[in-house]
Formats: structure tokens, sequence, C-alpha cells
């Protein structure tokens, strides 16, 4: 069964908050949440916001969000250009086809 069929012919999002503090409990999601409105405004079906920390989570979210067929995945946050960030390698592991620019917009 297509996403479409699942949907409405919307489409399908899921909205992904890469934090360390906020998946540890330390302070709230504020990006998420946001996200999850921006979406919603475009007229997507959102799930989430789903909150993960940094390193192999995000592939794991990115992997799940994949084999449950959503059409887009959104993340925000991440640790910054730090040595400890790893969000933009573990999101490349699950990518077919990287289009420069997308994720700077």
């Amino acid at each position: 069964m297509s996403a479409d069929m699942d949907t409405g012919g919307l489409i399908r999002a899921m909205a992904v908050t890469v934090s360390n503090r906020a998946a540890a409990g330390i302070y709230a999601d504020k990006s998420g949440p946001v996200l999850v409105e921006m979406l919603e405004d475009l007229g997507c079906q959102v799930d989430g916001p789903v909150v993960v920390p940094d390193g192999e989570p995000v592939t794991e979210v990115l992997q799940d969000a994949i084999a449950q067929g959503y059409d887009v995945v959104v993340t925000s946050g991440g640790t910054g250009l730090t040595p400890t960030d790893q969000t933009p390698e573990m999101t490349r592991r699950v990518l077919n086809r990287e289009i420069p620019g997308i994720a700077e917009a």
C-alpha cells in the first residue's frame, strides 16, 4: 500500500529533533513542535516530533522512517559544529542522493 493510499494523497512527513539534552530530558524540545507546525501548514500529515540524541540514533530513526514509508523526514537540532556532532554523517548513511542547498535552505 502506498503512502498516498494511507493518507488520502497527503504527503506523509516525520519531524525529528536531534538533541542530546532534549533526548535526556534536560530541557524540552522547542524546535520540533515548530517544525511540525511548519510541515502541517504546508499540508503534510505529520508524525513527531521524535527526539533522539546525536549519533547512531539518528541513522536508526531515519531508517525506521524509510521502512515505514514516509515521503519526507525533516530534522532539526544537532549539537552544532563540535567534535561530537555526527548528525550530517549519520544522515548521509541513509541518503541515495544528496541535493546541494536543501539542508541550508
